[in-house]
């Protein structure tokens, strides 16, 4: 029941709405979202929307892409040692399970938009933007988002878009000429449109196949001086695109019909409009199509008035030659086209965009479509390779913004390609850490270009010539080169501060870095195959590393495996070594530091302790004991114990006033920031954990035997220290490395077996 007495007429309301039929209920939220989004208004309506916001309801399909853009949002990211901005667009579109992020690929994204935002401030779209790169880099990634952004801005209320039809009422008008008999009032009594009459009352809807802005029903001639008034006299976004704008050729046959009808009644005229709201739509080819390669024009048109279908047209109509246009760039207008494989297709298939992405019109039979879309494409490099040679390139390249997508060279980054591939690995096995970093490193190695010493200093370029291709993985990654190469702390300074220049030593060449090497595709095959073994139940960089011996064994299968090594780089047989010792080296540094031998307080400690003594030596001050809180001189054994683990140079004081002047460059940098030695200091870091372990060397190599023996008789048969020791070792790699049991189990005694000596140091 109701209720009764004193409930208002909201709680009533509210009753009815909770005891609705769920079905009921449905259907009025489904009325209540289409009133809400305003999807269908008359003319004069719209005309009050576009008075409310006409830069919104006016914009070029540029304009709009450029919006959809800054909708999404941008930061800042590091990347080979530039700031670079990250469109948050490439992170995905929240709300879309299917949705994956574009990992990487920053200058390319920012690349586009740079180039859309010139065309909206131009307000012309009048080049097709061809993203050009190696099989595999991302983009058909980055243009899926890009339709994906679209179709979720049109959703929003800022991201409207609007269509007309034309609707012709039955037995009702006010034009006899028109063959609808007398004249009736329509619309619950309103003679204001025809927007809203039923399907009943209504013989025939004619619909702007181009999607066509109904702002273009203002007459071209007036349209600019009525922008002028709605605006306040001052436009203050690109306007042209609106200006210059016109109705389809079938939509202008139809007003100049009613126009003479109705004897230059405007008004009249637009009382047969119905705005419509549409949203773009990949799946429903609404302002968004993929053309894939096909040997076919991408536009055609009919004749509409010939079709049985439109024998509701009013008398007067059914005599014009209306012409019906689709096709892929019609069903695109006023989004985004994305030509797929773009020189895959005979170049006299393309031939037309000449003069489409100039004119920005397609010549079709019996009529001529204005386009307002963005074009984008995409196209490997060897065919753009062989374009380059056809006589008619020069002609296409003024008429096209080529953006480079390259393979990445950050491998922490490559890796996050890979997480789909390692989370259908994960159903069936455990993953050990360092299995897809392996493959990613080594991906990254056969991608990079040996270095031109002369583009730099000449007190530099010893070092730019000695670089190793793993030394600059590292360095792109942001890693310390040290940790493997033997750089001085100085010398990674030096390194460091030359990433941009090394990044962008082949950016603009043909050869660029990242055009060539393994793709993150053939990559992917990589890592399924080496989790298909079955003499494993873990997951491990082993079996990576046995796929990619098995791999470079065939020069023949890749074009990467072909190339000339040179210097070290482009040796992709000497890379799986290189990558084998880094893994080497990093799980025996993890295994260590598992042992918890060395409390790791204790290189605070002595880094505490030396740099005191250090900056009391160089500025002549006292240091104070931590024990008795005496003020007493720098000790010469503290800084001994430090410095003859580093190399100093002859002059020990320089070195010493040199240190001092880092950290105080450091602290001005980081004002109120906590000093941090180990990321200050990562040479001496490295000395003092060599240091400590050269000291724990029996420890180490005991418990290191202890650990082969898991599992065999031998080790029910040490005693307790030494088996506890064993656990402590494993619990420790799995709370702070991430091992499971069974893969440290498989994964440590590789690794040892594997080590140098070199590698027992931190």
């Amino acid at each position: 029941m109701r209720p009764r007495g004193g409930a208002s007429l909201g709680d009533a309301w509210r009753y009815d709405r909770e005891h609705m039929d769920p079905t009921d209920q449905l259907a009025e939220r489904v009325r209540g979202d289409f009133e809400k989004q305003g999807r269908v208004l008359s003319f004069w309506k719209f005309l009050d929307e576009v008075r409310a916001q006409p830069a919104a309801l006016m914009r070029s399909s540029a304009q709009y892409v450029r919006d959809m853009f800054d909708h999404f949002g941008h930061d800042h990211v590091e990347h080979l040692g530039e700031r670079v901005v990250r469109h948050k667009l490439f992170n995905g579109v929240p709300g879309d399970a299917e949705c994956q992020r574009v990992v990487g690929q920053e200058l390319a994204t920012d690349a586009i938009y740079r180039v859309v935002r010139r065309f909206a401030r131009e307000g012309r779209d009048h080049k097709l933007v061809l993203m050009h790169g190696p099989n595999g880099s991302s983009k058909t990634s980055i243009a899926d988002l890009m339709f994906k952004g679209l179709e979720a801005y049109s959703h929003t209320p800022v991201g409207a878009l609007y269509r007309f039809s034309w609707v012709f009422p039955k037995g009702g008008g006010t034009g006899a000429g028109l063959g609808f008999g007398t004249s009736a009032q329509s619309n619950g009594g309103s003679s204001e449109s025809f927007a809203h009459l039923g399907p009943t009352e209504t013989s025939a809807v004619v619909q702007s196949d181009m999607k066509t802005n109904p702002v273009f029903l203002i007459p071209r001639e007036f349209r600019e001086e009525w922008l002028q008034e709605i605006c306040g006299g001052e436009l203050d976004f690109p306007h042209l695109h609106i200006v210059r704008g016109d109705l389809g050729a079938k939509s202008r046959e139809i007003y100049e019909a009613l126009l003479t009808s109705h004897k230059g009644d405007w008004r009249e005229v637009m009382r047969y409009i119905r705005v419509e709201r549409f949203y773009i739509s990949r799946r429903y080819r609404a302002g968004a199509v993929s053309i894939e390669p096909q040997a076919s024009v991408d536009a055609e048109a009919h004749q509409v008035t010939a079709d049985a279908s439109m024998a509701n047209l009013p008398p007067a109509l059914q005599n014009l030659r209306l012409f019906e246009v689709g096709g892929d760039l019609i069903d695109a207008n006023r989004g985004l086209v994305e030509y797929s494989d773009f020189l895959k297709r005979p170049l006299e298939f393309n031939k037309y965009l000449l003069t489409t992405t100039e004119k920005c019109t397609v010549r079709l039979s019996g009529t001529l479509a204005y386009l307002d879309l963005v074009m984008v494409g995409s196209a490997n490099e060897k065919h753009l390779d062989g374009f380059k040679t056809d006589p008619n390139f020069t002609s296409f390249k003024g008429r096209m913004e080529l953006v480079h997508v390259p393979y990445l060279l950050e491998y922490e980054r490559e890796v996050e390609i890979y997480r789909d591939q390692l989370d259908l690995i994960a159903l069936r096995k455990e993953i050990a850490p360092h299995a897809a970093r392996a493959a990613a490193l080594w991906a990254v190695l056969t991608r990079l270009w040996k270095p031109d010493p002369a583009q730099y200093p000449e007190n530099e370029r010893k070092l730019i010539a000695q670089l190793t291709p793993l030394a600059k993985a590292l360095l792109y990654q942001g890693r310390d080169p040290g940790e493997l190469e033997r750089y001085s702390a100085d010398e990674v300074r030096v390194l460091r501060a030359r990433i941009p220049e090394l990044a962008g030593e082949y950016r603009d060449s043909v050869v660029y870095e990242g055009r060539f090497g393994a793709s993150p595709r053939e990559m992917k095959m990589i890592l399924a195959a080496a989790s298909s073994r079955e003499d494993s139940k873990c997951f491990t960089p082993i079996a990576v590393l046995e796929e990619l011996r098995a791999l470079v064994r065939d020069k023949t299968i890749y074009d990467f495996l072909k190339l000339e090594p040179k210097g070290g780089f482009n040796d992709p047989v000497r890379f799986v070594d290189d990558v084998e010792r880094a893994v080497v080296r990093v799980v025996m540094r993890e295994m260590k530091d598992a042992m918890a031998l060395v409390d790791e307080d204790e290189y605070d400690r002595r880094f505490d302790e030396y740099f005191q003594h250090a900056i009391a030596y160089t500025r002549g001050k006292t240091v104070t004991s931590p024990v008795s809180g005496e003020e007493r001189e720098p000790d010469p054994r503290v800084l001994n114990s430090v410095e003859s683990l580093i190399p100093t140079g002859d002059d020990i004081d320089l070195f010493r006033q040199n240190l001092i002047a880092k950290i105080g460059a450091y602290s001005v940098a980081n004002p109120g920031g906590k000093l941090n030695f180990r990321e200050l200091f990562p040479d001496i870091l490295r000395s003092l954990k060599k240091d400590f372990y050269a000291r724990q060397s029996e420890a180490i190599t005991q418990v290191q035997a202890d650990l082969i023996k898991v599992g065999t008789p031998e080790f029910d048969r040490l005693d307790e220290e030494n088996r506890d020791q064993v656990e402590r070792t494993l619990k420790n790699l799995e709370e702070r490395h991430g091992y499971t049991r069974q893969c440290a189990l498989e994964l440590l005694p590789w690794a040892i077996k594997k080590a140098l000596p070199e590698d027992q140091g931190g």
